[in-house]
């Protein structure tokens, strides 16, 4: 390894893309994560899928989260750690970094459904897409999860279809946009939202892509998440229905944080037991 400046470190592996074995980049972004880190850096390592090429991007954590990266160093093709803006700012960072012909966020405490998940999707031809998406298995306190199946592009509008864990992102993409870190929680939707609407294409392969934690930013701060879409969405689409769609979308948001506040933490799991059985 060649040490290029404070806590970043690059392999001397002259990795490439080919037509039928593209190189792919998986860019995991944290920030004091050291406890759940590890396992989102097992699922990546232990893809049968060898073509890949593993970026972490660390925002100067102060716990083990770096002793945790140094662990599996080896296996790591490229790590920074240093303070950031944000999240999308590691990500652009990461972008910056990535060699791939595609690249696939994995955040800290996710990892992909299966060891052969990137096998599964890309020992296939997919050709003409700028993107590639499928569904997710959402986990819910470590104690029960539910499948989330991927929704149809054409209702974009209405939020995020499917999770960017479970999407993959074709680079010459990237070479032409990055994350607007001044959107600091929506930067993804506003994104995929501006391709969809600059009439990018986006391929859904119909199978389960990752596992992810439930409590995102965009989960714990709902009603601005909300927001945050409203305004993306009318500065494409000002109408009755896009208006009326996120006014719903307002008061369910307002009327579930207060039942929340309300009910005793064992009552609420409960709740989303019932709703949403696990698998």
């Amino acid at each position: 390894m060649i040490r290029l400046k404070k806590g970043l470190k690059l392999k001397r592996i002259n990795k490439k893309s080919s037509p039928d074995y593209p190189l792919i980049s998986i860019i995991t972004v944290c920030l004091n994560n050291g406890q759940s880190l590890e396992k989102t850096i097992k699922s990546v390592i232990n893809q049968t899928y060898s073509n890949i090429e593993y970026i972490i991007i660390d925002g100067g954590s102060t716990d083990n989260t770096i002793n945790t990266i140094k662990k599996y160093e080896s296996k790591i093709d490229h790590w920074l750690s240093e303070s950031d803006k944000g999240i999308y700012d590691a990500m652009n960072k990461g972008i910056s970094l990535a060699k791939g012909k595609w690249i696939n966020f994995m955040n800290a405490g996710d990892k992909f459904y299966s060891r052969n998940t990137i096998e599964q999707i890309f020992t296939k031809k997919i050709e003409g897409f700028d993107f590639i998406y499928g569904d997710c298995e959402i986990i819910y306190n470590s104690e029960f999860s539910r499948l989330q199946k991927a929704g149809d592009t054409k209702n974009l509008w209405k939020g995020m279809v499917f999770s960017h864990q479970s999407l993959f992102t074709g680079s010459d993409v990237f070479k032409k946009h990055r994350f607007n870190i001044e959107n600091r929680i929506g930067a993804d939707f506003e994104f995929l939202f501006k391709c969809y609407k600059n009439n990018l294409s986006f391929y859904n392969c119909h199978i389960p892509i990752a596992k992810i934690s439930a409590g995102g930013i965009s989960d714990t701060s709902r009603v601005e998440s909300i927001f945050s879409r409203r305004l993306m969405v009318n500065n494409y689409s000002k109408n009755l229905k896009v208006n009326a769609y996120y006014l719903i979308l307002f008061i369910d948001a307002f009327i579930r944080l207060g039942i929340k506040k309300m009910l005793p933490d064992r009552i609420h799991k409960f709740l989303l037991k019932k709703k949403y059985k696990s698998f």
